[in-house]
């Protein structure tokens, strides 16, 4: 049986050539059992965004998020490349486009089993969309919440939160994300989403785990004191993008984690990938290799109409006449221009 669910939805005589011969076949066969026992959670380099592929014991795979709409096809060409044809469960966190923009690549490439959604309705195009691909293709849809767990191939998940709906903060989408938690024997995974200050002050307790995918790409109302005391983890991971706008990781969350002694990763130039079965883990980062130039694309994107400006993966970008183009977010504030209260965070 491969799944189990907890639901909260809505010697003497023998020739000591034969011995070490038995026992060399005992350790072959051994390292293949403890090779095909591991589980391997790889947190993808999509520049900007969030995208983590779980493989399972007996070959399964889970997608949490999918990167921006550009990032859509590398997410897919690392799958591919690492054997993937089946997702049997695929995680929106939320609707937020790099976390969910590159779910209609994926969706067009692999046929998947269950879809896992945060729940939370931002109504952007790009969330639409996605949710249109899903009916479309008859998948499987839930919003499990803060309660919810699956065992899945011997690793049990569970969600930590929702717990409530949460509104009126600077960002709601990011404080009702589906976080989610993996435990394989005694090593476990936090995969925190965009979750902010007022979700994990919503949830009780959170347990100690070993490998925390840090919340919100490092920024600074992602992590706190009081939940790094909680979690104790021995490592972690930032999902982030080289010379981003939001100037992510920030500091004060790396001062943090490196206060924490956590051994600190960041996917900028690679995947990282944990393996571990279930007892011993190790970590170490895939080098994404060098993709060819290409023309440069502006951080920011104003509307000449509103004054407002965007970051460059917003749905809500102006029409092409109404245009103007920004380097830095400072460079837009000197122009007379506000930022975009859904997409600069």
């Amino acid at each position: 049986m491969r799944t189990r669910k907890t639901r909260l939805w809505e010697g003497a005589g023998i020739p000591i050539a034969a011995l070490w011969l038995a026992a060399a076949l005992f350790l072959a066969v051994f390292a293949q059992a403890a090779y095909a026992s591991a589980l391997a959670v790889r947190v993808l380099d999509v520049g900007q965004g969030d995208s983590i592929l779980v493989r399972f014991p007996e070959g399964g795979a889970m997608l949490v998020d999918a990167g921006t709409a550009d990032a859509g096809p590398r997410v897919v060409e690392s799958l591919r490349s690492l054997g993937v044809e089946k997702i049997d469960i695929l995680a929106a966190t939320h609707p937020h486009s790099d976390h969910i923009g590159g779910m209609l690549a994926v969706l067009d490439a692999f046929p998947v089993g269950k879809i896992w959604d945060s729940g939370y309705v931002h109504g952007t195009r790009t969330q639409q969309l996605f949710l249109e691909a899903v009916r479309d293709r008859k998948i499987r849809f839930g919003r499990p919440k803060a309660g919810f767990s699956e065992e899945f191939e011997g690793v049990l998940i569970e969600v930590l939160a929702p717990v409530k709906a949460i509104s009126g903060t600077e960002s709601d989408a990011n404080n009702n994300s589906l976080v989610l938690r993996l435990s394989f024997g005694e090593v476990s995974f936090l995969l925190a989403a965009d979750m902010e200050t007022a979700q994990r002050r919503s949830v009780e307790r959170f347990p100690e785990t070993t490998v925390l995918k840090v919340a919100h790409h490092g920024s600074h109302n992602g992590t706190d004191v009081r939940f790094l005391e909680m979690l104790r983890p021995k490592v972690a991971i930032i999902s982030c993008g080289a010379e981003n706008p939001y100037g992510h990781p920030h500091r004060e969350a790396v001062a943090l984690l490196e206060g924490a002694g956590v051994d600190l990763f960041t996917t900028i130039g690679g995947d990282i990938v944990v393996e571990t079965d279930g007892t011993a883990f190790s970590v170490h980062k895939a080098i994404t290799p060098e993709q060819p130039p290409s023309e440069a694309v502006p951080a920011y994107i104003g509307n000449r109409s509103s004054r407002v400006y965007h970051a460059a993966s917003c749905d809500g970008l102006p029409a092409e006449r109404n245009r103007v183009f920004f380097k830095s977010a400072e460079e837009a504030a000197k122009a007379g221009y506000r930022p975009c209260g859904r997409c600069i965070q």
